[in-house]
């Protein structure tokens, strides 16, 4: 009885404000921190307050991990680093965007309040997960972007993508590549090449491209090499440390890419693509050659 009191007492808007108060203080360790994001179930629509004074609205019913993050340690809570680059780079006179293995849309949603002049393209093929993107989507009235439940890969048709059987949680690990987590559900879902899409749709040209699929990113950019080819745009990419790297190099090395980790103390030039073993910056910025002048002049290298 005292426990469930305690609970709607927590739940209330008002204690909320109190625990992130002391969520974000000296006080409050992580093992403490990651007890209040375990115990304190969030339901409904959440704020976050942008850098650039937006207000992002996000829809959750507990299992949304990063829309947890979000309320409790604001934009600081998720990808910090990352995001701050994108944000950066979307200023970056980018005006076509792709976002592939969107998620629940936090990059997509950024790029798209960033400025509605520009075209923002996302994909996110996890059935649950799609929901949650279109209800965030709706949220914050966003006519700029367009999303689909389709799978980017090497090939088009139809493929299989693997999906944790959870319950408590949104399942963000989910892959096409069989074997990646374990417990999973075999789901059958569009697939298509980035090649084949931009001819599809007729995109002009992709500017920034940001990759998260599961330990195959290489065969999104096997599958949109003609794309890399004539627009170079500049990429965001996951990489899974012994999973990805030697991949990604047998297409990257037939380019002019350079490559970059995103890393606590910023970007770090480096000569070979290698994940990171401790999983916790596992981001890479993919440049090429030719955009590295004006990176460095707009200050972002």
């Amino acid at each position: 009885m005292l426990k469930s009191i305690f609970k709607q007492i927590l739940n209330l808007e008002i204690s909320r404000f109190f625990v992130r108060k002391f969520y974000n203080s000296n006080l409050c360790s992580k093992n403490l921190q990651k007890r209040i994001l375990e115990g304190i179930a969030l339901s409904g629509v959440i704020a976050c307050k942008m850098p650039n004074s937006q207000k992002l609205l996000l829809k959750t019913d507990a299992n949304d991990k990063i829309a947890s993050l979000f309320y409790w340690k604001g934009f600081d809570g998720f990808e910090t680093d990352t995001l701050k680059l994108f944000m950066k780079l979307c200023k970056f006179s980018q005006n076509t965007i792709f976002d592939i293995g969107a998620n629940t849309g936090i990059y997509s949603l950024i790029a798209s309040l960033d400025n509605p002049e520009k075209q923002v393209y996302a994909f996110e093929p996890v059935p649950q997960i799609f929901t949650y993107f279109k209800e965030n989507q709706k949220l914050n009235n966003l006519k700029n972007l367009q999303i689909f439940q389709t799978a980017i890969t090497n090939h088009n048709g139809e493929i299989t993508l693997y999906v944790p059987a959870e319950k408590s949680v949104l399942p963000t690990s989910a892959s096409t590549l069989k074997g990646f987590r374990e417990n999973c559900e075999a789901v059958s879902v569009e697939a298509i090449t980035l090649d084949a899409f931009v001819q599809r749709h007729k995109i002009e040209k992709i500017d920034l491209l940001k990759i998260d699929t599961e330990a195959t990113e290489h065969f999104v950019l096997e599958g949109g090499f003609q794309t890399l080819k004539k627009d170079k745009p500049i990429i965001i990419c996951e990489v899974l440390k012994g999973r990805t790297e030697e991949f990604l190099h047998k297409i990257l090395d037939q380019t002019d890419y350079k490559f970059f980790w995103i890393a606590d103390e910023g970007l770090v030039p480096k000569e070979k693509i290698a994940g990171d073993p401790t999983y916790k910056n596992m981001n890479y910025l993919f440049v090429p050659e030719s955009k590295i002048a004006e990176l460095k002049k707009a200050k972002i290298l």
